[in-house]
């Protein structure tokens, strides 16, 4: 039987805790009554914070620990949950970052879920090693860490004694990919299935929304970047766009770089992706008539740059995201 450490922190996701300790929980009886057959649980769970004292989640909640991580000697397994808001109180919070690097080097795995993997990075445990967050935390993840090999696309990544998981609700991937490891995958299969939940999802990729910085100082890029989100559906080249911007090629593309952190034509392909997103979640029109409206040419090619930016084919998506599959 493995011991797991929730690790309660301020301004914690409480779901992220309570979700995991009830998906665990469940796990452990299963296995015990069905898959184990010696009548064992597979999991003891104990919520623990830095001081022993409670914890208030950023919705207000209060979370009571069992204990202080004084206390809490030989966990198996921490659990680092969702964090909102500044995370700088938790990560220069030394004592807990020591705590969490000398269980690690006596054996204890680390599993943390989107912004509770700032706080597995800090140790210095992840560097050298890949890791994954929230996709809109990756730029000011990487900034941070920047000897982590980030995998944004990823949903979980597991380095053995360090597993890393993506967004918000990814503890419920999480907590189903624990099972499966600790336990076996038919564990897994069966709480997915009692628990109607899918099972544990590899990418976040369909999930990401890329966000266009505008907020820069630079006039004549500003021109050139609404001018590109007016025309996208038109054939664009980045001699067209400097000479929309007033600038030389060479100069464009540079303060381009600079003011929005990608090339004019990557830069391009995101307003033209996110355009077909929205109509794939939005409207009923025809695959081939989306690729024309977003700047494509070819239908083929569409769905494979599609592919490679979300994870999931047109169809896919719009059969996940669209207005009959939210329905």
């Amino acid at each position: 039987m493995k011991t797991i450490a929730f690790l309660a922190l301020e301004n914690c996701m409480e779901s992220s805790i309570s979700g995991p300790y009830d998906i665990l929980s469940l796990a452990s009886s299963q296995w015990a009554t069905r898959f184990s057959g010696k009548g064992a649980g597979l999991f003891r769970l104990t919520i623990v914070t830095g001081d022993g004292r409670p914890v208030t989640c950023f919705n207000g909640m209060k979370v009571i620990p069992h204990m202080g991580t004084d206390d809490c000697r030989n966990p198996d397994i921490i659990f680092i949950p969702v964090v909102f808001g500044d995370l700088t109180t938790i990560i220069s919070n030394r004592s807990l970052v020591s705590w969490i690097r000398r269980r690690n080097q006596q054996g204890t795995i680390i599993c943390a879920v989107c912004a509770g993997v700032f706080l597995a990075a800090q140790t210095g445990l992840l560097d050298g090693r890949m890791a994954t967050t929230h996709w809109n935390l990756s730029r000011a993840f990487k900034k941070r860490y920047p000897e982590v090999i980030l995998k944004k696309e990823r949903m979980i990544v597991d380095e053995g004694d360090i597993i890393t998981a993506g967004g918000v609700t990814a503890f419920i991937d999480l907590s189903l990919y624990m099972a499966g490891r600790f336990g076996s995958l038919e564990l897994s299969s069966a709480l997915s299935r009692m628990l109607l939940i899918d099972p544990a999802r590899r990418l976040q990729t369909p999930y990401f929304e890329y966000r266009f910085n505008t907020s820069h100082q630079d006039e004549s890029i500003l021109k050139a970047q609404h001018w590109m989100k007016e025309n996208m559906a038109s054939p664009l080249t980045v001699s067209m766009l400097a000479g929309k911007a007033g600038l030389g090629e060479r100069t464009f593309a540079r303060r381009f770089k600079k003011a929005t952190g990608d090339s004019p034509l990557e830069y391009l392909q995101y307003l033209r992706i996110g355009k077909a997103r929205t109509l794939l979640e939005n409207t009923d029109e025809p695959v081939e008539i989306i690729t024309y409206e977003t700047g494509y040419e070819d239908a083929s090619s569409f769905r494979r740059l599609f592919k490679r930016a979300t994870g999931l084919s047109p169809t896919a998506y719009r059969k996940k995201f669209g207005l009959n599959g939210r329905l």
